[in-house]
This record gives structure tokens, sequence and C-alpha cells, in this order.
């Protein structure tokens, strides 16, 4: 459950930057993700612990669509169902078969998961990016303006211009990590995949 809870904030932040930050940082972050509307692969996530004990590890696929759309199929150790409509969120436990079901909320707007999603526009106002290059690599790390929030930093990882890993850290300290492969940019997805239906006889527990 720690995992779904990392992902959805991270899969939900409108982001911003503060005036004494790089200002090449966000104008290079908005040129990566302006150029990826839609992304598609597999993923492995792996949680740690403030220590750097590792505590959960979750394999699966994924597909997203700016703005606010996101599939994330947890198919390892256990199987679960993360999807957005930009309107609702739902969450499958086949094995419990329950759905929980919430709206997309502002609430959730201003938690780190639709960075793929949202207007980078809004990175200039409450966040601080910085920027490094090493060979192929381009890293930006983001780090909030107001230390409260819900984490300290997350990390986004581009090699020859594709996404291929991110992670956060929560307030906690602990570590979610995103490791991606199989990254297909751009390319048609079925919009089917973002309004999830019910199976019949699944309890839907809806949450405000």
């Amino acid at each position: 459950m720690k995992l779904i809870t990392h992902l959805i904030s991270l899969l939900t932040i409108v982001f911003a930057v503060v005036a004494h930050a790089d200002d090449q940082s966000p104008a290079q972050l908005r040129k990566q993700l302006d150029a990826m509307n839609t992304l598609q692969g597999s993923f492995v996530q792996t949680l740690f612990s403030k220590e750097g004990k590792k505590q959960d590890e979750q394999k699966g696929t994924f597909v997203m669509q700016r703005p606010g759309k996101f599939f994330w199929k947890t198919e390892t150790p256990a199987p679960q169902l993360l999807v957005s409509n930009q309107k609702t969120i739902w969450l499958y436990d086949p094995d419990l078969q329950t759905v929980n079901e919430r709206p997309f909320s502002d609430d959730l707007k201003k938690t780190p998961v639709l960075l793929l999603s949202e207007d980078v526009d809004k990175l200039r106002k409450n966040f601080t990016i910085n920027r490094t290059q090493a060979d192929k690599a381009e890293k930006f790390s983001i780090t909030p303006k107001v230390t409260e929030g819900l984490f300290q930093e997350l990390l986004l990882v581009f090699v020859d211009n594709q996404l291929t890993e991110f992670s956060i850290r929560d307030s906690l300290g602990q570590l979610s990590h995103f490791a991606l492969s199989n990254v297909k940019r751009n390319q048609a997805v079925d919009e089917n995949l973002f309004n999830f239906v019910a199976p019949a006889g699944a309890d839907i527990i809806k949450n405000q």
C-alpha cells in the first residue's frame, strides 16, 4: 500500500519553481515533458526505508497520456490496477475484488504523479529545479519551496531524451524508485484504458 500511495503522489502534482533557480533548468524540463504526449512501457517500483533498506518491490506495465490520464498495472508480487481519466481515480484489487474510487480533485493535484501530464509553466511558483548532465544522461532534481509538503525531492532521469527512471523521497525520508524499460513515446494508445469499468461482483468503495 505504501508503494501505491507514493505512486498516486507521483502521478498527480502541479509543479513550479522559485525565482533563484537556474533559468535554464525549468526550460529544459519543459522541453523534455512537452515532447512526451504519451508514454508506455514496463516498470520496476522499489521502496527503500530512510536508512536505505529495501522494503518492497513491484513490477508491471504502464500507459500515460497528458494531461492526467494513466493506466498503471502491477503484475507481481500481487496484481493491482491504478487508472485515471483525469476525473476519477480507481484502484482495483482483483484478489480482494475491491475497487477504491475517488475524484481526481484539486487536493490530488497538489501531490506529485501528474508531473508527466500537468502544465509545466506552473513549475515557476513553488519548486526549485536543478539540472545536471553527464554523457547521455540528463537529470532534474525538483524540491518544494514549502518543506512541509508530501515529498522532499523528486528526481527525473532522461537518457537520449527518453525518461528511463524517476524517484521520489517522501516527508519521512522513504524513497520510491521507478526503473522504466521498453519505453515507447508518443505512440497511439487505447483511450478505453483510462475509463475503468468495475468487474461484476466487485465491491466498490467511494472516497470523497
